[in-house]
């Protein structure tokens, strides 16, 4: 492993945990939003920074209910000091929320009609606000930031005479000039997003009919082709992971933790909880990916995520759909539609997309073909296997378990004709869900649901250039996800909630050349919290919290010699305290500035 003075390709990777300081003004301190989510190590040398806002303050007087915001414009230019090429390019936002009351919000930026940023906030708390600093690797979108482009911010806030916080937010792009220590990485040629907006903005689908689509016409020498996805629930599909089959909504409906009313987002809601994302092209199905399971700030209960928000909560992570089968089809300079639908989806859901594509400098124009596209043919695409076992005890209490699965495998076969020979690619998925919910009654006040998820998916791309070796790229990642509620009911209908969440994202990684192995990662992720508080009949109200604690932890290695190891836990909701480089040489965290701790 390199030397830590060798800041070239290693530097210190940890987390800086500020205490609680005043707020500018004459009342409410604030404290960090802690997580174990790492700063991004930088390459050697100068740096230019954009910046494309600054205490910008979202906010404005409306329906603290609306699903829509007044979107932050601004135009960009790229800096004039260092023009390219990058070995890095990221994006940085300060965010911060005084004390009061306030939703977690939804936010993102755009660019030239692309996501840069998606997210959601931290909800203060009466007495304390909160601040957090996100950092995103854009290196891979360095093809956006070349030419001017506009812009926009988007953070679905607003103020009422109940909702008073506003959240303001600073952003820059910062880049790292390519030079003889830190090299140009290669970036995408091109990136198109699927957004009609020339600013960008998110797509709402309802249900999984609707879709988020373009219209696209691109190069005729595009080799490699991937899809960036977001798609964040929110509405009644928020929980989406509570949700149960329609069938048995009504015998479980008094085990949620808030009362049966249309949009209560925690009721034991229909529709069931499968939720995929299906990638078209020209109508025919493309890929897979899953929806992983983000809770927000509000979810379940807000006192299980002060300090500590839950993975990802304040930056999700883009799930990369490999298109590169398709480069032959792409390459015909006809337009073909590029669309996204979430299989499952029952009010509502964002999305965002955007193509990156990879082109062939020596040729003009590509040719090639799918050979083979199981996927194409299966007809069941979003339907589960639904195993009930409900039954009524003897003094009528509904007890049992609810066990939803889904299997899928398919095997997508590409190949096209390039100025370096003919080119095959193969891109295959194995993916299994499982939400099991389990439903009993200890005594005739007692309401106990368990229910506990998992999502595995395993992409592999092989790749074969001409009579040259082999190229295999693998990814697995993993989704526990378990939420134990028991609900102790007393005769007004109020209820003492004892509430157990526990989260992970486990993401490993391989590169194989010729059968031998040239690169491999492995990051896990894993968040536990629990709360007891008092809930009203209704379940929107929740007062007195009650032993409430939480950790996170991450460990993060990879062949580049990268190490890093984070541990962070509170109680009664107070400042965290954090460990760090545990497991790691010398217990120091040590970053490779070319990797990347993320999914």
């Amino acid at each position: 492993m390199p030397s830590i003075q060798r800041v070239s390709f290693m530097a210190l990777a940890g987390l800086s945990l500020a205490s609680v300081v005043a707020w500018a003004g004459p009342a409410a301190p604030f404290r960090e939003a802690y997580s174990t989510e790492p700063r991004l190590t930088r390459p050697p040398g100068p740096s230019c920074a954009v910046p494309l806002f600054t205490d910008h303050a979202f906010g404005e007087t409306g329906d603290p209910k609306a699903m829509t915001a007044t979107p932050l414009t601004f135009d960009y230019q790229p800096p004039k000091a260092c023009d390219g090429p990058w070995a890095k390019v990221v994006l940085e936002m300060d965010v911060s929320v005084p004390a009061g009351k306030q939703y977690d919000r939804t936010a993102s930026i755009w660019l030239g009609g692309t996501a840069i940023y998606f997210g959601t906030t931290q909800e203060p708390s009466a007495d304390v606000g909160a601040r957090w600093h996100v950092e995103r690797d854009l290196t891979d979108y360095a093809a956006l930031f070349r030419g001017a482009r506009p812009g926009q911010a988007i953070v679905n806030n607003w103020l009422s005479d109940r909702y008073t916080s506003a959240i303001t937010a600073s952003a820059r792009l910062v880049f790292y000039p390519a030079g003889a220590v830190a090299p140009a990485v290669a970036p995408a040629d091109a990136v198109y997003p699927l957004s009609d907006d020339p600013r960008g903005a998110a797509t709402v689908v309802q249900d999984g009919a609707q879709r988020l689509h373009g219209s696209l016409t691109l190069p005729r020498n595009v080799t490699r082709a991937y899809l960036d996805v977001i798609a964040q629930s929110q509405g009644n599909d928020e929980p989406w992971y509570t949700c149960i089959d329609d069938a048995d909504v009504t015998r479980t409906q008094h085990f949620a933790l808030e009362s049966p009313y249309d949009g209560a987002p925690l009721q034991e809601c229909g529709g069931g909880n499968l939720r995929q994302v299906l990638v078209a092209i020209d109508g025919q199905s493309a890929g897979l990916a899953p929806v992983y399971p983000w809770t927000y700030t509000g979810g379940v209960d807000p006192n299980l995520w002060r300090p500590i928000p839950d993975i990802q909560t304040l930056n999700f992570t883009p799930y990369r759909v490999d298109l590169t089968p398709f480069a032959g089809v792409l390459d015909d300079g006809r337009p073909h539609d590029v669309s996204v639908r979430v299989l499952g989806a029952n009010r509502f859901f964002n999305l965002a997309a955007s193509l990156l594509i990879y082109q062939d400098h020596d040729a003009r124009v590509v040719t090639g073909k799918v050979l083979a596209n199981s996927l194409a043919t299966q007809t069941d695409l979003g339907t589960p296997r639904v195993d009930s076992a409900l039954r009524e005890t003897r003094d009528h209490r509904v007890e049992g378990h609810v066990d939803t699965t889904r299997h899928d495998h398919y095997r997508i076969l590409g190949e096209i004709t390039t100025s370096r020979g003919t080119i095959r690619s193969e891109v295959s998925q194995t993916a299994s869900f499982a939400n099991r919910q389990t439903f009993t009654r200890p005594d005739a006040p007692t309401w106990h649901q368990l229910i506990d998820q998992s999502t595995q998916v395993d992409d592999t791309t092989t790749t074969h250039v001409g009579d040259g070796p082999e190229t295999r790229q693998r990814r697995t990642l993993t989704y526990p996800l378990r939420l134990d509620v028991i609900k102790h009911v007393a005769d007004d209908g109020s209820f003492r909630g004892e509430i157990d969440m526990s989260q992970g994202l486990v993401s490993v990684r391989q590169r194989q050349r010729d059968g031998h192995d040239v690169f491999d990662s492995h990051l896990d992720i894993a968040m536990h919290s629990h709360d007891e508080a008092d809930f009203n009949r209704m379940g929107s109200a929740i007062t007195h919290p009650r032993d409430q604690h939480a950790v996170q932890t991450l460990s993060f290695k990879d062949s580049l010699g990268s190490c890093l190891t984070m541990h962070v836990a509170s109680q009664k909701g107070q400042d965290a305290v954090l460990k760090q480089g545990q497991g790691c040489l010398g217990a120091l965290n040590l970053l490779n500035w070319r990797s990347r701790p993320s999914p």
